[in-house]
């Protein structure tokens, strides 16, 4: 009986819970178009102390398109980090999410109003890759590297092309006079890789691989 009742703990720590709800709550906001103005990032209410719209507002969306890219990302990116580490995976979506609030906040103060999870979504697909590299080293198997190397090629030329043309890669529907704001997808970014460096043996895994591999 006790055994059984372990196995039931066990395989419901193994259920992403936190990344379904967080998903779901995103397809809730969506279908309220009502909830948008109270919840999205906006400057002058922030001004004004509504400190919680630094982290709602990555949960409002302005198109179907907007919406349906990010939270696809952010549902199948969460569901992997989160069957990994819930801990890491909600520290990351936590930090990151207030991370791009404040750098969007400072960085580009004439910004009136944001909202999406592709700045999220950037951090778990680099917390992604560091857990893939981290497996790839423990496992000996330099092969296995190719697939995390070839995802955070991706993304760094995805923010590198968004950077330099001001435009989209998956979204093409913002709304009249909206723009992509990379500066949130490199602020995620950064926090997915300090999450994912973390934790010590992350960092011995690499630092023992990168001695080695320089030596003869």
């Amino acid at each position: 009986m006790e055994r059984r009742t372990s196995v039931i703990r066990w395989n419901a720590r193994r259920i992403p819970c936190a990344s379904l709800l967080l998903s779901l709550a995103a397809v809730f906001v969506f279908a309220c178009p009502s909830l948008a103005a109270p919840l999205q990032y906006d400057r002058a209410a922030i001004a004004a102390g509504e400190f919680w719209r630094l982290f709602s507002g990555h949960w409002v969306h302005y198109s179907f398109d907007h919406f349906f890219w990010d939270v696809l990302a952010f549902c199948c990116l969460g569901v992997a980090c989160e069957r990994r580490s819930r801990s890491r995976f909600l520290t990351c979506v936590v930090v990151s999410a207030l991370a791009i609030s404040l750098s969007v906040w400072f960085g580009l103060s004439g910004m009136s109003a944001y909202r999406g999870l592709s700045g999220v979504d950037s951090a778990l697909l680099v917390l992604l890759f560091m857990e893939l590299w981290s497996d790839a080293i423990r496992s000996g198997q330099p092969k296995q590297m190719l697939f995390p190397a070839a995802c955070l090629a991706a993304f760094v030329f995805k923010v590198a092309f968004e950077v330099t043309t001001g435009d989209t890669i998956f979204v093409k529907s913002l709304g009249s006079g909206l723009v992509g704001v990379p500066l949130a997808h490199v602020a995620g970014a950064t926090v997915g890789f300090l999450v994912g460096l973390g934790t010590p043996p992350k960092i011995r895994e690499i630092v023992l691989y990168s001695t080695a591999s320089e030596c003869p």
